[in-house]
């Protein structure tokens, strides 16, 4: 496959290892000016290697503006850091999501409405890190576990209670640290343990005993470790003989601390 650069003329195929000082002959940007700081082996619009054009455009960013339709997707995303952003709304829409990747980065968050629905998920993923909190709810049903992740990390706390029952265990941790209370409560029977662990982190001793009973062993492990009072003395007592040896150390270091 054959790149251009931003005159029009071919640069090199991407498999060439190393551009030679033949390049430059005819490049209409080099012989437009002699203080850009072209070299074909480091600063180089000119090239397969991403590092090079990066290089050019950070001596020349003045530049940047010739090459937004640049033909080869490497220049038109990395361009994407020098444009105004009249610019940066045109490729938003661009036919590759390496370069709508960098336009979620730089477009200003209230222009990033219009890459909500982008086909792919990592731009999403960019889109919900940035775009306006007050927006967020737009984007909470969102395919993608990981852009609805984001989405529950932004958000303002009273709008989780639409996605406690996310479909993801992942997310709901998130809802269950931040959803105000006690609407946290909620989450207390949820399928995945590691959800209620996150409820017991915030519920304090009058979780502690209902958490008892719970068949899985993280969620008591988690007791084992942290609870005190009658419920560590319960935990002695645990079906599990690796968890009643963690409460009944913990125990014994509390009467040796009480003691002394």
């Amino acid at each position: 496959m054959r790149v251009f650069c931003g005159n029009g003329q071919p640069a090199f195929p991407r498999d060439v290892p190393e551009a030679s000082g033949s390049s430059c002959d005819g490049c209409a940007v080099r012989s437009q000016s002699s203080s850009t700081g072209c070299s074909p082996g480091s600063s180089c619009v000119r090239t397969p290697y991403a590092r090079h054009i990066e290089r050019f455009f950070r001596q020349n960013p003045s530049l940047a503006i010739r090459f937004w339709q640049d033909p080869y997707f490497e220049v038109r995303a990395i361009v994407t850091r020098y444009l105004p952003p009249e610019i940066l709304r045109r490729m938003a829409r661009d036919s590759d999501e390496t370069v709508r990747m960098n336009v979620a980065l730089f477009l200003p968050p209230a222009d990033l409405v219009r890459m909500m629905n982008d086909p792919d998920r990592e731009v999403r993923i960019r889109v919900a890190g940035r775009i306006p909190v007050a927006l967020l709810p737009m984007m909470a049903g969102d395919p993608d576990y990981y852009v609805r992740h984001q989405v529950a990390l932004r958000i303002a706390p009273s709008a989780l209670i639409f996605m406690k029952e996310d479909p993801d265990s992942e997310v709901r941790r998130v809802v269950a640290r931040r959803i105000p209370e006690p609407r946290h409560l909620d989450l207390l029977s949820d399928p995945d343990a590691l959800v209620r662990i996150e409820v017991l982190e915030r519920g304090g001793e009058a979780l502690w005993s209902e958490a008892l009973k719970d068949q899985d062993v993280r969620v008591r492990f988690w007791l084992a470790e942290r609870s005190t009072g009658e419920a560590l003395h319960r935990m002695a007592h645990d079906p599990d003989p690796f968890l009643r040896q963690i409460a009944v150390r913990r125990l014994r270091e509390q009467a040796g601390r009480a003691a002394s």
